[in-house]
């Protein structure tokens, strides 16, 4: 029994732990994907910046009115105002 228990607490940590890191990942691939396309304008690849905007769109799409869309969020304007930043 302990060891059901034990293994069912690990495999639940992993999980949990993997989610956390998926949701950071992807709020910085989407702030990535939207700075790319910010520099697409300003070098007037219109089609590239629209095509890196749209992917940003869909990964934060993902997101809203799930569960972990506060973290998300937090985390993608994080990178965002980091981004501003430098």
């Amino acid at each position: 029994m302990r060891k059901v228990l034990f293994l069912f607490v690990t495999l639940f940590l992993l999980i949990t732990l993997g989610a956390c890191s998926s949701v950071d990942g992807d709020a910085k691939e989407a702030a990535e994907l939207n700075l790319k396309s910010l520099e697409y304008i300003r070098d007037n690849e219109l089609d590239k910046a629209a095509a890196a905007f749209e992917e940003s769109q869909a990964i934060i799409a993902r997101y809203k009115g799930a569960d972990h869309f506060d973290e998300f969020y937090k985390a993608y304007s994080n990178y965002m105002s980091n981004a501003s930043d430098k």
